[in-house]
């Protein structure tokens, strides 16, 4: 794994871009990292965008969860929360196709 900063990503074009298309990497920004990066194709690409997108409905869940645990958000604040968050991901997954 990589890690690049968004300066090479900017200066470096050609060279960042052989990487990314070769291996996994990590963008950074005044040395944290912003971005998680998949080198894809097109025969996997709508793979990787759908196992990417449940990964991150996971991780809402999660916080959800969390949120619940400790009082912070109550049982139906948890629900719609979570069909906000499904109606947002339906409506990228038309304009992706």
């Amino acid at each position: 794994m990589k890690f690049i900063t968004v300066r090479d990503l900017a200066v470096k074009n050609k060279k960042t871009r052989q990487i990314i298309s070769r291996e996994d990497s990590v963008l950074t920004l005044n040395g944290k990292p912003i971005a998680y990066m998949l080198p894809i194709n097109e025969d996997n690409f709508e793979f990787v965008v759908n196992e990417a997108m449940k990964i991150k409905a996971a991780a809402a869940f999660g916080r959800m969860q969390k949120k619940v645990e400790h009082g912070g958000i109550g049982e139906k604040e948890g629900l719609k929360e979570i069909q906000e968050y499904r109606a947002d991901k339906r409506s990228a997954r038309k304009k992706i196709k």
